[in-house]
C-alpha cells in the first residue's frame, strides 16, 4: 500500500519521511481525505504536510490527536523523540509558553480584532501563526488553544 501513496503524491513533491508514509497508509488504509484528517486532528493541511516531509517536529498533542482519529498510533515502530510540553517550557521561563499556557490570554487578544468575516479570518491566521511558532519551539498546545479555533471558526469569539 506505501506503492499506492507514492504515487497520489504530485510531481516534484518532497519525500515524505517514514512518518509521512505511516500517517499516509494510515489516512488511506482509513478512506479519509487529507482535510479530514487535518480538521479532527485540529491542525492544518499545511501543517500536516510539514510533519509528514519532516519539515516540522511532531508534538505530542497532535500525534495524540492523530491516534484519536486513526485508531492506532502514528509513533508505532518509529524512533521520534519526545518534544517539550507547554507547562515545561512556562516553567523553565518562556514568556511565549507562559502566553500560550493562558488560553484567556490568547482570547483577550482575539478579542481585540474585529468581528465579522475579515476578523475571523484575521484570527484564524494569527491562531495559525501562534501555533507554527508553538511547532517551531516544541511546545504542544493543549485542548484550551483547539477550543479557541473551535470559537472563532464558530463565530463566538
Amino acid at each position: 500500500m506505501e506503492a499506492a501513496s507514492d504515487h497520489l503524491l504530485p510531481a516534484g513533491a518532497p519525500e515524505l519521511t517514514e512518518l509521512g508514509k505511516r500517517i499516509e497508509k494510515l489516512r488511506i488504509d482509513r478512506g479519509l481525505s487529507k482535510q479530514h484528517l487535518a480538521r479532527h486532528a485540529g491542525t492544518s493541511r499545511q501543517q500536516l504536510w510539514r510533519v509528514m516531509t519532516g519539515k516540522s517536529e511532531l508534538s505530542g498533542g497532535l500525534s495524540a490527536r492523530l491516534t484519536d482519529v486513526l485508531g492506532t498510533s502514528v509513533l508505532s515502530g518509529l524512533p521520534i523523540g519526545q518534544p517539550l510540553t507547554t507547562s515545561t517550557t512556562a516553567a523553565l521561563g518562556d514568556p511565549f509558553a507562559e502566553y500560550l499556557a493562558d488560553a484567556s490570554a490568547v482570547a483577550r487578544t482575539l478579542a481585540t480584532i474585529p468581528g465579522g468575516a475579515d476578523g475571523r479570518r484575521v484570527k484564524r491566521r494569527v491562531l495559525d501563526s501562534l501555533e507554527d511558532e508553538a511547532i517551531a519551539r516544541g511546545i504542544d498546545l493543549d485542548a484550551a488553544f483547539f477550543d479557541l479555533r473551535r470559537r472563532v471558526l464558530a463565530g463566538e469569539l
